[in-house]
């Protein structure tokens, strides 16, 4: 299978100017992206490129996508990849625009959420003692009450709080 050369800016930044759209990050990782891969191909082969571990996943990919404006100037906008037909838009506009060169695609890296706890470990003791203590007086919950984080896959959705507390009776 024939494939193109891109660059992959992991969880760069996308830099807009009076037309046009730029990727940066500090370090772009070249990939080959393979002619007529599905959205799925594709994420593998970032996954794998950027040799992500399991406790990371591939939150959301961007093309730079190229076109020309009413003057006939060539121009650049920011493009979510989503589906299949994403993949297939960008996958034409690479073909039809072969002189721009390779494929720019920015991607953001998310944590897992026990990933994200195992990292604010080591912290997570001193923070307590600061939330048990502040402005001069004692924060402690009564006895027998949780005070946690409920995680979503991807983020942390609330603080809550389960206890013996009688309007949630």
């Amino acid at each position: 299978m024939n494939s193109t050369l891109g660059f992959i800016f992991p969880n760069g930044s996308i830099v807009h100017n009076d037309s046009d759209v730029y990727f940066q990050t500090s370090t772009p990782v070249p990939i080959q992206v393979p002619n007529g891969c599905d959205f799925q191909t594709l994420k593998t082969r970032i996954y794998n490129t950027l040799q992500l571990t399991d406790k990371q996943y591939l939150d959301e990919i961007y093309y730079r996508q190229p076109f020309t404006d009413t003057g006939n100037h060539l121009r650049f906008q920011c493009m979510q990849l989503k589906n299949d037909d994403d993949v297939n838009t960008m996958l034409i506009c690479n073909h039809q625009f072969s002189s721009v060169g390779s494929i720019e695609l920015l991607c953001t890296i998310g944590r897992t959420p026990d990933d994200i706890l195992n990292l604010l470990e080591p912290i997570m003791t001193h923070t307590h003692d600061a939330l048990l203590y502040y402005n001069g007086r004692s924060n402690m919950p009564p006895q027998n009450e949780f005070v946690g984080y409920s995680f979503t896959e991807k983020i942390s959705k609330s603080l809550i709080f389960l206890s013996d507390v009688p309007w949630m009776n």
